[in-house]
């Protein structure tokens, strides 16, 4: 978020924790697991390469849970890297659904 006015990035986060079932889906979120592959299904770990919240060797743990997923390194991004760089998180995002 260093790159965005601070203005956007408080307006943006109050919005997402002021959505409905904001609370419910992130209570639901601790329950899941990733333990095997998803077939049929492409699968992407983009990590944002200067995400100091869940470092990137999280990204790769992450990679291993599900075996023909593809591990993407996002360079500049943080923690958020549809605002650090939505070009390259659409990209990407694209690239791994064909």
């Amino acid at each position: 978020p260093g790159r965005r006015a601070p203005e956007a990035v408080v307006a943006e986060t109050l919005a997402l924790a002021g959505a409905p079932a904001f609370a419910e889906t992130l209570r639901a979120g601790t329950t899941v697991r990733f333990t095997d592959d998803v077939p049929g299904i492409p699968v992407t770990v983009a990590w944002g390469a200067k995400d100091r919240l869940l470092i990137p060797r999280q990204g790769v743990r992450a990679k291993q849970m599900i075996p023909r997923a593809r591990l993407v390194r996002l360079p500049g991004c943080g923690h958020v890297p549809m605002n650090d760089d939505p070009g390259l998180v659409a990209r990407v995002l694209l690239d791994g659904s064909r």
